[in-house]
């Protein structure tokens, strides 16, 4: 479970500069989780691949498939982002 967090935090790392990027670019904090957990999840991903490609042979002797990390990732940070938006809307 602790390298699946690893790699979790690694693309959420990049997820979320990107995420605030397009938050401050477009001044609209409301649309972060819907970022989060679709366009920033995806960069954050691409990134991953293009900066620490050679850790991807890490996780395969390990028994993880790009295929399952990348689902793992996607999961989580849609789940996260449902409870953010959904904490927000009874505040509200």
């Amino acid at each position: 479970m602790k390298i699946i967090f690893k790699y979790y935090f690694d693309v959420n790392f990049f997820n979320l500069i990107y995420t605030t990027l397009v938050s401050l670019f477009f001044f609209n904090f409301l649309c972060f989780p819907i970022i989060f957990s679709s366009i920033g999840t995806f960069l954050g991903i691409f990134s991953f691949q293009y900066f620490y490609a050679n850790e991807y042979y890490f996780y395969h002797n390990l028994g993880f498939t790009k295929k399952r990390l990348n689902s793992i990732v996607l999961f989580f940070n849609v789940f996260i982002s449902i409870i953010v938006f959904v904490i927000y809307q009874l505040i509200k």
